[in-house]
C-alpha cells in the first residue's frame, strides 16, 4: 500500500499542467493530461487485476517458495517506485503497471500462504494481522507524498510537470 498511496498521489501532483510531456520534461510530445491519466488508471488496473489472477498460478507449496514470490512482488513495486521518480509521463505508465502488478501480486501470494500454511481457526486473525501491516504502509505512503513528489521534481518547476498550484 506504500506505493499505492504515495505514488499514485504523487503522479496527479506532478502531472498538473494542461498537456503532459510523454518523453521528457522537455520533450515536445505532448498529451492532454486527462488521458495521460486515463492511460496510468488503467496501467494501474490491469497491473493489479493481472497479478492478483496470476499469484494463485503458480505452485507456492513451501515457505521458502513464497517468500521468493514475495521478494519478486518487492522488486516489482520497487521498481514502480523507482520509475516513477525519474519523471517521464511514458515510463511512469509502465512504472505504475509493475508498482500494481507487485502490489496484487503480493496481496494474491500472501493470501494463498494463509489458506495453505495458517490452520483455518487462525485465518481470520492472520488476515486482520496482514490487514492491518498492509495498511500501516498506506498511512505512511499518504504522509510521505510531498516526499515521493519532491524526488520526481528535483528540478523545480518545468513547462509541463512540477507546477506550483
Amino acid at each position: 500500500h506504500f506505493t499505492m498511496e504515495s505514488v499514485l498521489p504523487a503522479v496527479f501532483n506532478t502531472f498538473n499542467t494542461e498537456s503532459v510531456s510523454l518523453f521528457g520534461p522537455h520533450d515536445n510530445h505532448l498529451m492532454k493530461t486527462r488521458w495521460f491519466l486515463v492511460v496510468y488508471c488503467f496501467s494501474n488496473a490491469a497491473g493489479d487485476m493481472i497479478s492478483r489472477r496470476l499469484g494463485y498460478c503458480f505452485q507456492l507449496n513451501t515457505t521458502t517458495a513464497n517468500y521468493q514470490a514475495l521478494a519478486f512482488a518487492l522488486v516489482c513495486i520497487l521498481s514502480g517506485l523507482y520509475l516513477t521518480t525519474l519523471g517521464i509521463a511514458a515510463v511512469c505508465w509502465i512504472a505504475a503497471f509493475l508498482a500494481f502488478f507487485g502490489n496484487g501480486f503480493l496481496y494474491a501470494v500472501t493470501s494463498k500462504y494463509i489458506d495453505k500454511f495458517v490452520p483455518r481457526k487462525h485465518n481470520l486473525a492472520a488476515y486482520s494481522v496482514w490487514m492491518f501491516l498492509g495498511y500501516m504502509g498506506a498511512i505512511a505512503g499518504a504522509v510521505l507524498v510531498s516526499m515521493v513528489q519532491h524526488w520526481i521534481c528535483h528540478d523545480g518547476p518545468q513547462a509541463y510537470q512540477c507546477h506550483e498550484e
